[in-house]
């Protein structure tokens, strides 16, 4: 049975004056495993509240502030976080499929895994967020700031990350099929063993990534800076846009495979 409205704003009440008094007059709030489906929370103030488990799909977050809550395997379908704070927030285990969190703080959040297919994280910053083995398919990240995440093998088929920085980012063992990284910043991203078949390169920045062993059959390269790029193992074959220039840009030897 859902929270009834009236109970809601007593939690939310009650935990606000636990943060305001330093823990020494209202009470946290423990709402795990609690029904708030399409639950209205916005400007909600619900630091390192506890809400693991709970049912939250359709939920309204809009602008609040959720810095250190506890989110882990709540059901976030479809929830709305454009522009809330979840650094150093909880969502382990979280189902956030179709979920926004546009120009939302995602700093050292824990989304390993998560799953985020199709969600839009648009203008989104996850910068030293814990992401390893997450399922972004399709996800929408233009514009993310992803620098020195942890993607370590993420799921990002298909994702859009237009413009995207990744600088220095582990992206080791990450399936980036299809994706979208046009004019991204992979300065210094490690990408060992990752698969970037027919991932779009146009004008990304390069420089210092680590491709050893990458797969980037059908790759589109056009453009992109390579200065400095470690291809030894890397399958280039059918690559586009791969021209001599980048070959004496990037470390490459023997085993760098660029034609049948």
């Amino acid at each position: 049975m859902p929270m009834s409205p009236a109970e809601l704003r007593l939690f939310i009440d009650q935990h606000r004056a636990w943060i305001d008094s330093g823990g020494t007059a209202g009470e946290r709030a423990e709402m795990s495993g609690v029904n708030l489906n399409r639950a209205e929370l916005q400007d909600a103030r619900l630091e390192y509240a506890d809400l693991s488990e709970a049912i939250l799909s359709g939920a309204r977050f809009q602008n609040a502030d959720l810095h250190g809550a506890n989110l882990q395997r709540a059901r976030l379908y479809e929830a709305n976080f454009r522009g809330a704070n979840l650094q150093d927030a909880d969502l382990s285990g979280a189902p956030l499929q179709r979920a926004l969190f546009q120009g939302a703080n995602l700093m050292n959040a824990n989304l390993a895994p998560a799953d985020l297919e199709l969600a839009d994280l648009t203008n989104a910053d996850l910068s030293g967020a814990r992401l390893q083995r997450a399922t972004l398919r399709g996800a929408n990240l233009r514009d993310a700031t992803l620098g020195g995440t942890d993607l370590r093998r993420v799921d990002l088929k298909d994702a859009n990350l237009l413009n995207a920085d990744l600088q220095g980012a582990n992206l080791r063992g990450a399936n980036l099929q299809g994706a979208n990284l046009q004019g991204a910043d992979l300065r210094n991203a490690d990408l060992q063993s990752a698969r970037l078949q027919n991932a779009d390169l146009v004008q990304a920045d390069l420089r210092y990534a680590r491709f050893v062993k990458a797969r980037m059959q059908n790759a589109d390269l056009y453009k992109a800076n390579l200065q400095n790029s470690d291809l030894r193992g890397a399958d280039l074959r059918n690559a586009v846009g791969f021209t001599g220039r980048h070959i004496g840009q990037a470390r490459t030897d023997g085993t760098t495979r660029i034609r049948d």
